[in-house]
């Protein structure tokens, strides 16, 4: 199991990944933020602008096939996507996910 973060440019651009990462069953539930300050270096400068944090819970071997559909989605100015494992988890929420999610 892993904990997917995604980090979008937009509302409408988070809102709309995180409804088609659930509606096929590649995601179980998710959490979007409020604004966040996103500061990165680019070409050796310093840059802030405003992001939405995608947090959700999926299986580790869905990463490879999420992280397709969102560059799928977004060719253009890919959202950021990576995943941390979760090391522990309620036992009924795991058998919730592993249920829900696509079968792998």
């Amino acid at each position: 199991m892993v904990l997917i973060h995604i980090s979008c440019e937009t509302s409408k651009q988070a809102n709309a990944i995180v409804d088609f990462l659930i509606d096929e069953k590649l995601m179980l539930n998710a959490l979007v933020s409020d604004k966040l300050l996103h500061k990165q270096l680019d070409c050796g400068k310093r840059t802030s602008q405003k992001h939405y944090l995608i947090m959700g819970t999926t299986k580790a071997l869905l990463f490879q096939k999420i992280n397709q559909r969102v560059r799928d989605a977004y060719p253009q100015r890919t959202p950021l996507i990576y995943a941390m494992p979760i090391v522990y988890m309620d036992d009924a929420q795991t058998t919730e996910l592993k249920i829900e999610t696509e079968k792998v």
